[in-house]
């Protein structure tokens, strides 16, 4: 994808309108106006944040709302016509618009898109999504449902953080950089679904934790003794201190409350820990070492076959980073057909799964000519004779072991996409 956008904002500045009280500014030649203030010297609290944010957005026809917190990262929300339309900023906001891509357009690689600004400018993100719809990278279903999450999330955070929260900031846009919306969404719902999930977490017992923050193994001996080998083995895998929450919650797909729960019994023992987890680079760190767009269309593709969102995870995130294409099934009966349309260079394909099994897919693989020579890598927990025997009638190439590992997964592509190149 070939997405560069030529958009630059020209926002007014809110310190040269801010005065010691709520008051409307007339700015004729700026296209954002700042309009009022509303501060919280003490903090705030979720029930009255609640009740402020839908105020202040409906006290405008279109605008931004900027919200503070002394030193941390400023979030901003947008709306129109009273409703709000996109939410960015806060802590990990390149980390979410990375993990929402993977999630909601996992063909996608985050740095496709991009701005031709040396600016990270407030709505880089809305625009480029409205560059993949328009260039259908993305169905506007799912970017409907990308804008939603991301919506949910910002308020989220804003709820858990209400105690810290000094001031909010109101602006009315004259001209629209967000353009159409993606998704006409109701404020009331998306506020109250929020809560419920701040609800839910807190009931769990995980008020004080926000999900930005990253678990750790801190005692794996101790771990080792109290969990299943496979429940070992998985927390082992992601519990790096290097995936938040969130990251945790969209890659195994439990509910974020469930995920917390699961962990709180860990954590309370000390064997797991939490650290404060960095977000992202921006888009343009190392941008002069990015690999064209038009040119990544002809890198490798690697496919994996897996029901368990762990073993997708860690193929995705080996491949990518060592410069390959990567793409992941979960449900074995979309396989084939995605198979044929995408066409892969290797294939990974878990031996045990509901409903067909690694045998069947892989004889239906060969039945196809275009894949009959194309390796095919078996992944089992189970790696025994019988096993490899009645791989190699079906037709599968080769076979590796679980937990899988990144120097494993590696060597494997490189031989096999070695040899077919001999």
């Amino acid at each position: 994808m070939n997405g560069s956008i030529n958009a630059s904002p020209n926002n007014a500045s809110l310190n040269a309108s801010r005065g010691d009280s709520p008051r409307k500014t007339s700015l004729s030649a700026d296209s954002s106006l700042f309009v009022s203030r509303q501060e919280f010297p003490q903090g705030c609290s979720v029930k009255l944040l609640s009740q402020t944010l839908p105020r202040l957005i409906q006290s405008q026809l279109n605008g931004r709302l900027f919200v503070t917190l002394g030193d941390a990262p400023e979030w901003s929300l947008d709306f129109r016509v009273g409703r709000l339309v996109w939410a960015t900023g806060g802590e990990h906001r390149f980390r979410r618009w990375q993990r929402s891509l993977r999630q909601f357009s996992p063909n996608t690689a985050p740095n496709t898109v991009q701005l031709r600004e040396k600016e990270i400018f407030d709505h880089w993100e809305y625009l480029a999504l409205s560059v993949m719809i328009k260039r259908q990278h993305i169905t506007r279903e799912a970017a409907a449902e990308l804008v939603e999450s991301t919506i949910l999330e910002v308020l989220f955070d804003l709820l858990q953080a209400a105690p810290k929260i000094r001031e909010i900031c109101v602006t009315e846009e004259r001209q629209s950089y967000v353009g159409e919306p993606i998704a006409i969404l109701s404020n009331a719902e998306l506020l109250g679904r929020a809560q419920l999930s701040l609800e839910a977490w807190q009931a769990m017992g995980l008020g004080k934790i926000s999900p930005n923050a990253a678990p750790r193994v801190r005692e794996a001996k101790a771990l080792e003794a109290v969990t299943s080998p496979k429940t070992y083995n998985t927390l082992c895998s992601l519990l790096k201190g290097q995936l938040s929450f969130r990251d945790l919650s969209a890659i195994m797909r439990h509910e974020l409350p469930t995920l917390g729960r699961s962990l709180l019994t860990y954590l309370r023992r000390e064997l797991v820990v939490l650290d404060e987890l960095p977000d992202l680079d921006s888009p343009y760190a190392g941008a002069s070492n990015q690999v064209p767009s038009t040119s990544m269309a002809n890198l490798p593709l690697i496919f994996c076959i897996d029901d368990s969102p762990q073993i997708c995870y860690i193929m995705e995130e080996t491949l990518r980073a060592a410069g390959y294409r990567c793409m992941s099934v979960q449900d074995s009966i979309q396989a084939l057909s995605t198979l044929i349309k995408q066409k892969p260079s290797v294939i990974f394909l878990d031996l045990v799964m509901p409903v067909a099994n690694g045998y069947e897919i892989c004889s239906q693989i060969r039945r196809v000519a275009a894949f009959r020579k194309t390796p095919i890598i078996i992944l089992t927990g189970n790696d025994g004779v019988v096993d490899r025997v009645r791989a190699k009638a079906v037709g599968a190439t080769d076979f590796m072991s679980k937990p899988v590992d990144s120097e494993r997964i590696l060597q494997a592509v490189q031989r096999y996409l070695n040899e077919d190149i001999l």
